[in-house]
């Protein structure tokens, strides 16, 4: 599986395990210019910006590792200009989350760190 498709079977698996926990799916690969967020979520009093890694298990990297300030910044930003421009969706507080795939040939396991980052004003 090259890393686009990986990317993609993380996100799906995601996006499903995070509906099961009774969150709203609202956009799945949300671009705006160069600014990217991997799945967009929300209950009803919060907005939630989810990063997805997908990795076998073992790799060297964590997913918070990979989510770097940078990363973090762009997230950030990306989440903003969603806000700014989804007038017909009504104000929510912002969390930011990541979402861990790890996987084997055989198998695969989910970690979900709620409030992995913060944005500061």
């Amino acid at each position: 599986m090259d890393s686009t498709n990986r990317g993609r079977w993380g996100e799906d698996i995601a996006a499903n395990h995070l509906q099961t926990e009774g969150y709203t799916l609202i956009e799945q690969n949300w671009r705006y210019k160069k600014l990217e967020i991997d799945l967009i979520v929300c209950t009803q009093k919060l907005w939630v910006f989810v990063e997805v890694k997908t990795r076998k298990i073992g790799y060297l990297e964590s997913a918070l590792d990979a989510v770097d300030l940078r990363k973090q910044q762009r997230i950030v930003k990306a989440a903003h200009q969603f806000i700014c421009r989804s007038s017909k969706h009504p104000s929510r507080d912002v969390r930011f989350d990541i979402v861990c795939i790890e996987y084997d040939r055989s198998n695969w396991r989910i970690q979900h760190i709620i409030d992995a980052f913060i944005s500061l004003p």
